[in-house]
């Protein structure tokens, strides 16, 4: 039986990094932000919205990032291999009894705020001053949250290599 493992943390903590490291040496291993239908930001009355790329206050204010319980259990059933899924939302915490070990990608506030800020970054996620501090807070508001399921920290400031070795016992 395959075996299921979530690797989170916050924006910044390198979960697509390392999930497109591990996928180019062959493991399966998703970035949750590219499997289609999985998630997307939702507003008011479950209406799913496009993230602006200067997503301000009031917009993140008003509208979470939530993955779909069913699509990600029905993604879970059908992998033959083993699966370590990166990924993160505002619902994760509700989609943990999916898995059969789950992660916590942890790094210095400071590392984030570089992370975010890096030119090489995709994700808009964090480009602006209140993004970034809306992003930080987030972060240690999710890290909380990890401790006390006892989900198990990973030191994000390792190579994938060594994740991997961490992840995969």
């Amino acid at each position: 039986m395959a075996k299921h493992v979530l690797i989170i943390g916050p924006s910044g903590s390198g979960k697509t990094y390392i999930s497109a490291m591990l996928r180019r040496q062959g493991t399966n291993a998703p970035d949750a932000d590219l499997i289609g239908g999985l998630s997307g930001w939702f507003g008011a009355g479950e209406r799913q919205v496009t993230y602006p790329e200067n997503a301000d206050k009031e917009f993140l204010d008003n509208h979470e990032f939530l993955w779909d319980r069913n699509f990600l259990s029905k993604f879970l059933q059908e992998q033959q291999n083993d699966v370590y899924l990166f990924g993160m939302s505002g619902n994760v915490f509700d989609m943990i009894d999916l898995f059969d070990k789950v992660y916590f990608l942890k790094t210095s506030p400071e590392i984030l705020a570089q992370r975010l800020r890096h030119e090489s970054r995709e994700n808009p996620m964090g480009r602006t001053d209140f993004q970034l501090q809306n992003t930080l807070n987030w972060g240690k508001k999710i890290e909380e949250e990890a401790k006390k399921l006892n989900i198990e920290m990973i030191d994000a400031n390792q190579t994938p290599k060594q994740i991997f070795s961490a992840i995969s016992k």
